[in-house]
């Protein structure tokens, strides 16, 4: 082999579209099956066709093997980091367990119970009134009984944080 057909597949294989990294997966299997059919051919008069034969399935195996190993770059990668911002939720249905429930939206109301500066430490003489302060407030809501039709749900008090920056 010439070292710039070996120099093409290098840049073929470390192409990231699908067609690129197909062509260059039925390019090296297909020379890899065909230089295996050739050597391991049972006679002289055979190799050629066993080259031939062992070159397309070697292709066929490694645009598979391409295709099957490709990663998409604009598929969306879950944060790896804790700061890194998470991909939004909508909102969840508390009562899509039952039909009659589904369309229910109880209003629940939160009081302020305590408020902490993020961070705990003092800020250096030279950030100080160059970035805001965070804070995180936390909430609580106070216990709700839903009367509906024949039915009675009771809603536990729970907390909520919320972070915010002063202003």
């Amino acid at each position: 082999m010439k070292p710039s057909f070996l120099v093409v597949l290098l840049v073929l294989s470390s192409c990231s579209t699908l067609k690129k990294s197909l062509t260059s997966g039925a390019l090296i299997g297909g020379m890899v099956g065909g230089a295996g059919g050739a050597i391991f051919s049972p006679d002289q008069s055979s190799g050629p066709k066993n080259a031939y034969m062992f070159g397309v399935i070697g292709a066929i195996a490694g645009a598979g093997l391409a295709y099957l190993l490709h990663d998409d770059p604009n598929k969306p990668k879950p944060p790896m980091m804790l700061d890194e911002p998470a991909q939004t939720h909508q909102s969840v249905p508390l009562f899509d367990f039952s039909p009659e429930l589904k369309h229910i939206k109880p209003e629940v109301n939160f009081k302020p119970v305590k408020k902490y500066e993020v961070p705990q430490e003092k800020l250096p003489p030279e950030l100080e009134g160059k970035v805001k302060k965070q804070f995180i407030i936390e909430y609580e809501s106070e216990a709700r009984t839903l009367e509906i039709d024949n039915r009675t749900i009771q809603i536990s008090p729970f907390k909520a944080w919320e972070h915010v920056y002063e202003k």
